[in-house]
């Protein structure tokens, strides 16, 4: 279930060979995205624009390596891969499922599910907390099982079509349940200051760049390497505040 908290996947072509070396290195990766994931990544006047897009375009400037971005439908994702006409997922989630198809980056982004309570409440992170009380998430949305399965004590109401619903169900007592980085975004553009945002997730799902396995080493490990630096120098510091997005979203520097 956690694997379909972000159905957004971005691949990753570049100038490597199946075998991960890099014979003939032109210093030039493309990464496809879907069309449209915010704040992750959307396109606007035919430019990639999205959190993902400055943290993947951070790292691989630090790996001495250009960026090229192109959008492409979602369901042709893994079949790229698996076709050799892209290297990599760049916006996967990282479970151990996965790990026997493939192998992953450091996590670059932590995502899942946060708590948004209506200002001046204190910010919520402990879904036990609200145990008997209602909790707001779109149906359709992947939160709603893991609520109902790990705390059916709390009151679940999915009668909301999507997250702007969901919000304003908050400014009518209730708290939401949603996408950590989506609602703090929506919460801030549409509802400026009548939000408490989380400062962490009650639910975090470590996101990463996904090769196939044993073919891909080089670009792994200068990929880490660029990630590593801008966890250290502020780069990344940065980019989280300028998208208004919760401290929780930094992974730790290893």
């Amino acid at each position: 279930m956690v694997s379909s908290l972000l159905p957004v996947m971005v691949l990753v072509a570049c100038s490597w060979s199946t075998t991960g070396r890099t014979e003939e290195k032109t210093g030039m990766v493309r990464l496809v995205h879907i069309k449209s994931f915010e704040p992750f990544a959307v396109v606007k006047e035919g430019k990639s624009e999205g959190l993902a897009i400055d943290i993947l375009t951070a790292i691989f400037a630090k790996a001495n390596l250009k960026v090229v971005f192109i959008a492409e439908q979602q369901d042709r994702a893994e079949d790229l891969l698996l076709r050799g006409e892209a290297e990599g997922l760049a916006f996967f989630g990282i479970n151990p499922a996965r790990k026997n198809t493939f192998d992953f980056t450091n996590p670059y982004l932590i995502s899942g599910g946060a708590l948004y309570t209506k200002a001046p409440n204190a910010p919520c992170s402990d879904l036990k907390e609200l145990e008997g009380k209602t909790v707001v998430t779109p149906l359709k949305g992947p939160l709603a099982e893991y609520i109902r399965e790990k705390f059916p004590k709390v009151n679940l109401y999915t009668d909301v079509k999507d997250y702007q619903a969901t919000l304003e169900a908050v400014l009518n007592g209730k708290a939401a349940a949603l996408n950590t980085q989506v609602g703090a975004v929506l919460a801030q553009s549409l509802f400026p200051g009548k939000f408490s945002l989380p400062s962490k997730g009650f639910l975090e799902v470590p996101i990463g760049v996904a090769v196939l396995k044993e073919e891909q080493d080089d670009l792994l490990i200068r990929f880490n390497e660029g990630l590593k630096a801008i966890l250290t120098d502020g780069t990344y510091d940065k980019i989280i505040t300028k998208w208004g997005v919760p401290a929780s979203t930094k992974p730790s520097s290893r």
